[in-house]
């Protein structure tokens, strides 16, 4: 008997050291070589980092359904209801206001945008001049000066779908959000046993694709490895370069943004810091490798619920609506983005300046929901705009570096809100009291 599960644990055994800290590591290494030195190579291997971000991307809607209704529906029945709503209200705006302050303070008093060089100052002129026509004609024609008051308000309408199924074939995460937390609300709600069979064909569609995320770990160094070397192979040394003092001091702030998270979870863990660096492992990666967010979202909530122990209901509530939602890595990289434009063009920072800089950050990031490449960036026009600042003449500087920023801007906001579900969820401190009526909540 024990010669067979010897025989049955060989495949599993054997494969994993696919998920082995040295394996991460050798494809790093060598997805920077392959991205430095052989861009034929990394162009012809970029399908495979697709293939794998496709398959992460997969997965991330049904869970996101599955898990933002199932605990919305789970919570509205409980009687802790209204204290988790207070909680989301004050520390999600108090979040996101901080993170874009925080950045614009950094950025002010480093001044990535001031006193460059007159070799620096040609070297950007030259790079802005040798943008494609294509980009010049989407930078002039959806984001116009005279229609900048109207895009926040065009923001909060298209966050409503009028098609869920339409939202969810065209993968328009923000649309899909808000379907579930008002299904999940109206599910709640529902009084009565009848909704508990529903409540667990829910549980076990996140249960399944969960199943599915761990199965591609085994394929992660693949994926990683290709993904890094197209990336890689993208970057110029001549824009890194010109744009070394802004790329520098931003990645200075995500790292701040970093070390700052891991405190706080560590805190509201109760952990040491070791012990959380170790749980953030799979989520930091992931954010790295794949620079998606959602693709992130499962090994998120397993961190903090599997191995932190914080509440499963508040995580897989929170954790979706702060990734997904709040977007703190963007309103940072804009806040810091706007001030490096402003010094740019030596255009004097007051008062009011200042709090359009930090709000219309924390909207400009909210703004990104769903968004994905160039677009992504110009949503930078929501803060530009009322500064008078030219967007089509900057935003080619920003898709230059982006490479280097996103995997940096990803992680931030991936670590950033998980240190948000942490501040919100409490710590599951009942293992032993299988039999309390508390737990029927959501089993794990």
């Amino acid at each position: 008997m024990t010669t067979f599960l010897k025989k049955r644990n060989v495949p599993t055994m054997s494969l994993e050291w696919l998920r082995s800290p040295w394996s991460i590591f050798v494809s790093v290494v060598l997805g920077v070589y392959i991205g430095t030195s052989l861009p034929p190579v990394a162009e012809a291997i970029a399908p495979i980092g697709t293939l794998y971000l496709g398959l992460l991307k997969m997965c991330v809607l049904p869970i996101l359904l599955s898990a933002i209704s199932n605990s919305i529906g789970r919570l509205m029945q409980s009687h802790d209801a209204k204290q988790y709503v207070q909680r989301i209200l004050i520390v999600f705006p108090t979040a996101m206001l901080g993170m874009s302050t925080l950045a614009v303070v950094i950025a002010i008093l480093t001044g990535p945008g001031r006193n460059l060089s007159t070799a620096t100052l040609e070297s950007l002129g030259g790079l802005v001049n040798q943008s494609s026509i294509d980009l010049e004609m989407s930078l002039t024609g959806p984001i116009p000066v005279e229609e900048s008051g109207t895009n926040i308000a065009s923001f909060l309408i298209n966050m409503v779908p009028e098609n869920i199924f339409l939202a969810l074939s065209e993968g328009q995460t923000l649309k899909v959000l808000i379907f579930a937390i008002v299904f999940g609300i109206s599910l709640g709600l529902i009084k009565g046993s009848n909704t508990e069979p529903l409540f667990n064909i829910l549980d076990s569609i996140y249960g399944a694709f969960n199943q599915v995320i761990a199965w591609l770990t085994y394929l992660l160094p693949f994926g990683l490895c290709s993904l890094l070397a197209v990336q890689l192979s993208k970057i110029g040394l001549d824009v890194l370069l010109s744009m070394v003092s802004f790329v520098v001091v931003t990645l200075g702030i995500f790292a701040a943004v970093y070390v700052m998270s891991t405190i706080i979870i560590s805190w509201r863990a109760q952990r040491s810091l070791l012990a959380v660096l170790k749980a953030q492992k799979d989520p930091t990666i992931l954010a790295l490798a794949t620079t998606s967010s959602l693709a992130c979202l499962p090994a998120a909530i397993a961190s903090l619920h599997e191995d932190l122990n914080f509440d499963r209901q508040t995580t897989d509530l929170v954790t979706p609506l702060s990734i997904t939602l709040c977007r703190f890595g963007s309103i940072i990289y804009f806040a810091a983005a706007t001030v490096f434009v402003m010094q740019l063009y030596q255009k004097p920072l007051d008062l009011g300046t200042l709090i359009i800089v930090i709000i219309g950050s924390v909207f400009a990031g909210m703004a990104t929901s769903g968004v994905t490449g160039i677009l992504t960036l110009t949503m930078l026009g929501l803060v530009l705009d009322p500064l008078k600042l030219p967007l089509d003449a900057v935003l080619v500087l920003f898709v230059a570096i982006d490479p280097i920023i996103n995997p940096f801007r990803t992680l931030s906001i991936v670590q950033t809100g998980m240190a948000t579900t942490a501040m919100i969820a409490d710590l599951h401190t009942e293992p032993q009291t299988a039999a309390a009526p508390s737990n029927h909540v959501m089993g794990s």
